[in-house]
């Protein structure tokens, strides 16, 4: 470098005594005259002017290279997306009771180090009763772990590992937020994908009614497989089976256009475990209360649709026909149609009308009618009365948000 300095320096003097060496020949005479103090005076000043700019040139080219790492830092770190959604609603139903309803959910999602997906969720839940019969009103207010799991991707395959939403086919058999599992999705092609599930059924609540002396605390062994093949953007059919300990299920879905803004969809399930068990009040929610039948249960739902509630403005209606029988499910929870079949089966009719309020609300209308899908081979206790037939119809009406 102290060269480079040297060099340098003595360019820039030898071209500011070029002209005089050159001039009539005078060169010799102008060097005599020249003072060599003067001379030395001004390299001094060129080699330190030469050294500010390479000092001022290696604190620009330091300070640059500080910005570009924060910069690559703060692209690199991780960041917190969050979303959620909300419901309240109101629902009537064969009790002449009504039942104010609010739900909450929120979660937060992050990448880290580029590689795993952290997701954790919570999700709050009211529901007040209206008095009836004499019997007073009554309020459940009940939090509930959602989501706190790690993902990652391997290529086409991705797993995930904890407390996670799992949905099959439509949703007549499992539909659930809350189950601890370990998943993985196989993208096999852009047209087909296999997915598939292993460990338990939904977790208790963080906070039970504490009128309860038994709430439900038993989870199960819950594992899956499912096999989807989509031909189109809206159509697709699919396969799949799966254990809920102890009923194992086999299942077929799928959906379509039809014509315009007609679409189909339906689901088709069957459990094949003849051998129900019984339960009792202290068996916390495992069993049934009524068995003995000893034979498969099965169920299926058939929708019509017309158009799609999604953009503002925008509006669907649904019609649907739901055939369960009693005992296809040992807990209803797990199905989309919770809050209408339970263990006693459900046949009947429902109407569902949507409209988009905006782009990330709707406001829905339900209504049911139908009854319980009863069967006389199964018996109280075992031993005692079969389940009579009874009506089941309610409206629901809801209003949800996306964010």
């Amino acid at each position: 470098m102290k060269n480079q300095k040297k060099a340098i320096v003595l360019g820039l003097t030898a071209s500011m005594l070029m002209p005089v060496c050159f001039n009539g020949g005078t060169a010799e005479a102008a060097a005599a005259d020249m003072d060599v103090a003067a001379m030395q005076a001004e390299i001094n000043d060129l080699t330190a002017r030469l050294t500010d700019l390479e000092n001022s040139l290696a604190a620009a080219k330091e300070k640059q290279e500080a910005a570009k790492s924060e910069k690559k830092a703060k692209k690199e770190a991780p960041t917190i997306k969050w979303s959620g959604s909300t419901k309240s609603g109101y629902m009537y139903d064969e009790s002449k009771t009504g039942k104010i309803k609010a739900e909450a959910s929120i979660l937060a999602r992050t990448v880290v180090d580029k590689t795993y997906d952290v997701g954790l969720g919570l999700k709050f839940k009211s529901t007040s009763s209206e008095p009836n019969d004499g019997k007073y009103s009554s309020e459940k207010n009940k939090v509930k772990l959602e989501q706190a799991y790690v993902g990652r991707s391997f290529g086409p395959v991705y797993v995930k590992a904890g407390v996670q939403t799992v949905s099959l086919g439509e949703g007549l058999w499992l539909s659930k937020s809350s189950v601890n599992q370990f998943t993985a999705n196989y993208k096999m092609t852009p047209r087909d994908t296999l997915y598939a599930g292993y460990g338990r059924d939904s977790q208790d609540y963080l906070a039970n009614d504490t009128n309860d002396d038994n709430p439900p605390a038993r989870t199960r062994l819950l594992k899956f497989a499912q096999y989807q093949h989509d031909f189109s953007k809206d159509a697709y059919a699919g396969l799949y089976f799966g254990t809920q300990q102890p009923e194992r299920y086999l299942g077929v879905y799928g959906s379509t256009p039809i014509v315009g803004k007609f679409g189909i969809s339906a689901e088709y399930v069957r459990n094949t475990n003849k051998e129900k068990p019984g339960c009792s009040d202290v068996d916390n929610g495992y069993g049934y209360k009524y068995f003995g039948a000893n034979k498969n249960t099965q169920g299926y739902v058939i929708s019509l649709n017309y158009g799609k509630a999604k953009k503002k403005g925008t509006w669907d209606i649904i019609g649907q026909y739901l055939n369960v029988d009693q005992n296809l499910f040992m807990d209803d929870g797990y199905s989309s149609w919770k809050d209408y079949i339970d263990a006693a089966g459900f046949k009947g009719f429902g109407l569902i009308m949507d409209y988009a309020t905006s782009d990330h609300s709707k406001l829905s209308l339900l209504r049911y009618w139908a009854h319980t899908n009863p069967d006389g081979d199964n018996l109280k206790g075992g031993t005692g009365s079969s389940l009579e037939k009874s009506p089941h119809y309610s409206t629901y009406l809801k209003f949800t948000t996306k964010f």
